[in-house]
């Protein structure tokens, strides 16, 4: 084996003594006293021993060898980097002493491979070395491989390593940036900075505990908005934080809200702090950062985040990028969070909008099916139908699912051809002048059935003032025509009727002066004219459609109310009797109470008065009967000269009707009765009473 080139002369150093070997390490190897350590000269190494540490020290790739039953160390230049403080002093050790914080993870997997003399490997294993007088947090790739002594037993462990730190953490704060770029929308800034800390709580290797601080408008205060790690309200996090009073700002919160641009600050923990959290390490942080939270678009922080430092990772340059792209992913869900609150108020107010907008067209149509008005539009050209509401529809008894018919065909269907004419002159003229219209035309709905409508139009103009239609509202007016119509009718019939009583009035008062005294005149005549008024009453209740003969016949036997049902009987089915015939039966029985009342039945205690009425035929016609029977009252004595009640009962009852009447003045008491046709007293024609 040609080894001259690496061969290293220690005979200067140590007389006898030669190694193979170049580098610093070599060097080492070659300067050490090796008859203090367990491994003896180089010169009584074992064959196998010394080709493995010389394909060590060749190799530019980290490697150590473990050997003997104390695993001592021998290793190249490239595993300084794990020894840092440690070489030179590590060479030839045990690596029990070399390696005393990871003993308990390395030593049993060492032992096995000396025992059992198969090879192990590990990926990114976690190991927490100690380095220049600090454990950090390492990850490591390497393998075990058993070396034979020269004897065929397992004399040691080969370990080539690889240092993975940087890529697993690395990999690890991309994971925590994806996963809050990942986040959902947030609708405050509060809410977008809870989500946010809710995903960083998954990394607490990188944040042991995280406080999100929001600066109000002002910048005069701090609010705690979100936690992890540490609770709210403890000596390091503060729920409220107001700057220039007695509050003691102990994160220095003022200074990062009143920066403009701001920049990360990195503060020492302190005892001023209180007991912090350890996250996933076994000592509380030490340091913590102050990141700044911009907003996009913005210049000065909208809120601070403070972040502990891994008390297992040294701060630096990877360090603050992470935390300011963290700080800077806050930013962009707060200013996501406005944009989707700015957004959401939008469409709040859309919503509200078209809601009014909804029920003002509810409303519209609510109303125009009250008023019966429809709208309507049309272009001006005689093939068009326009554009109508459906109520517009409705009022024409047309389908509003299908469009109306043109102009020209309304002509005969909706709009007998002379009103058709008329309003198209109507239109015509608004079309050319501009000047509106409103017109009462007769029309007739799709069924055939004839209404009344008002049509109001005006002309539509465009931009430039140029006429490109016209515009209507078209009402249905047909009962208040049928009600105007009915006004003239009942207008004609009232004067007729206050002609009719008017005479009646007179004839009462011309026979009431006649045949009584003067000083009875006024006693008599005011209660004959209130019992003509009772009837008059029921029939203005009734808007002279007739009265009730039941409610006809207590009105006017009013003052005796308290005898119906014992002395005074009433016996028929309901009629509705006619105004004429009314005023005129109201008048006799009024007559025929009043007499029974001071000379008849109902003077005394013990009479009893039985009114009836009813529907009789005779050779198929039907005729109304009614009777007045007195009984039980003292002995009648008829009156020696007819007088003006005598003229109401007969007479006048009997002109009125048209009928047949006949009172007699029987000792057991007075009786009255009267037969008409019945179409000349009932309102309508019914089966017999």
């Amino acid at each position: 084996m040609a080894t001259s080139q690496l061969q290293i002369g220690l005979a200067t150093a140590r007389p006898g003594a030669s190694f193979i070997g170049s580098g610093a390490t070599a060097e080492a190897i070659a300067a050490k006293d090796w008859s203090a350590t367990s491994l003896g000269e180089p010169e009584q190494w074992p064959q196998s021993l010394r080709v493995a540490l010389e394909l060590c020290l060749h190799s530019a790739f980290p490697m150590v060898i473990f050997w003997g039953r104390d695993l001592s160390l021998l290793y190249n230049d490239a595993y300084h980097a794990f020894l840092t403080d440690k070489h030179p002093r590590a060479l030839g050790q045990p690596a029990r002493e070399v390696w005393p914080e990871i003993w308990d993870v390395i030593g049993p997997m060492l032992h096995g491979v000396l025992a059992d003399g198969k090879a192990t490997r590990s990926e990114d294993l976690q190991l927490h070395l100690m380095r220049n007088g600090r454990r950090e947090e390492g990850y490591f790739t390497f393998s075990y491989s058993p070396i034979p002594d020269d004897d065929g037993t397992v004399g040691g462990v080969f370990c080539p390593v690889v240092e993975t730190t940087e890529r697993v953490i690395g990999e690890r704060r991309l994971r925590t940036l994806r996963d809050l770029t990942a986040l959902g929308r947030a609708e405050t800034d509060a809410d977008a900075c809870r989500t946010a800390v809710d995903a960083l709580s998954a990394d607490a290797f990188d944040l042991p505990f995280v406080l999100i601080y929001c600066f109000d408008e002002r910048r005069s205060r701090a609010t705690l908005v979100a936690a992890s790690g540490v609770a709210a309200g403890r000596r390091a996090s503060p729920m409220e934080i107001r700057f220039g009073e007695e509050t003691e700002d102990i994160w220095g919160l003022a200074k990062v809200a009143g920066r403009e641009a701001g920049r990360t600050e990195l503060r020492e923990l302190g005892e001023e702090f209180g007991d912090l959290p350890k996250g996933e390490w076994s000592s509380p942080p030490t340091e913590a950062a102050l990141v700044p939270i911009v907003l996009p678009g913005e210049d000065r922080p909208a809120a601070a985040m403070i972040a502990a430092v891994s008390p297992r990772k040294r701060w630096d340059s990877a360090y603050s990028y992470f935390f300011d792209r963290v700080a800077a992913k806050i930013g962009s869900a707060m200013c996501d969070a406005r944009v989707y609150a700015a957004e959401r108020k939008r469409a709040e107010e859309i919503r509200s909008r078209e809601a009014a907008l909804r029920r003002t067209e509810a409303e519209l149509r609510e109303a125009q099916r009250l008023g019966r008005i429809g709208s309507w539009r049309w272009s001006g050209r005689i093939d068009d139908g326009g554009d109508a509401s459906e109520h517009l529809s409705s009022i024409f008894g047309l389908d509003p699912a299908i469009p109306l018919p043109s102009f020209a065909q309304q002509k005969g269907l909706l709009y007998a051809p002379d009103v058709w004419k008329r309003l198209n002159a109507a239109m015509q003229k608004t079309l050319q002048t501009g000047r509106g219209f409103d017109l009462d035309l007769p029309a007739r709905r799709a069924d055939g059935a004839s209404i009344w409508i008002t049509i109001r139009a005006e002309a539509v103009r465009d931009e430039s003032g140029e006429i490109v239609g016209l515009r209507s509202t078209v009402q249905d007016i047909t009962e208040r025509r049928q009600a105007q119509e009915q006004v003239e009718l009942l207008m004609h019939e009232v004067t007729h009727r206050a002609k009719n009583l008017l005479t009646v009035v007179r004839a009462v008062a011309r026979q009431t002066a006649r045949k009584d005294s003067p000083a009875n005149f006024a006693e008599l005549f005011d209660q004959r004219i209130a019992a003509l008024g009772a009837s008059h009453d029921l029939l203005v209740q009734n808007d002279w459609r007739g009265v009730d003969l039941h409610e006809m016949t207590r009105s006017q036997l009013a003052h005796f109310r308290d005898l119906f049902g014992s002395r005074i009987r009433v016996d028929g089915r309901a009629v509705m009797v006619r105004p004429a015939a009314a005023q005129a039966l109201g008048m006799a029985l009024h007559e025929l109470a009043t007499n029974a009342g001071k000379y008849g039945a109902l003077s005394s205690d013990e009479g009893m008065v039985r009114i009836s009425f009813g529907v009789q035929r005779e050779d198929g016609a039907p005729w109304f009967v009614m009777a007045w029977r007195e009984s039980g009252g003292p002995p009648v004595i008829p009156p020696e000269r007819p007088g003006f009640g005598q003229m109401v009962i007969v007479q006048m009852a009997k002109h009125a009707l048209g009928g047949d009447v006949a009172l007699d003045y029987a000792p057991t008491g007075v009786v009255w009765e009267i037969r008409a046709p019945l179409e000349n007293v009932i309102e309508t024609t019914g089966g017999d009473a």
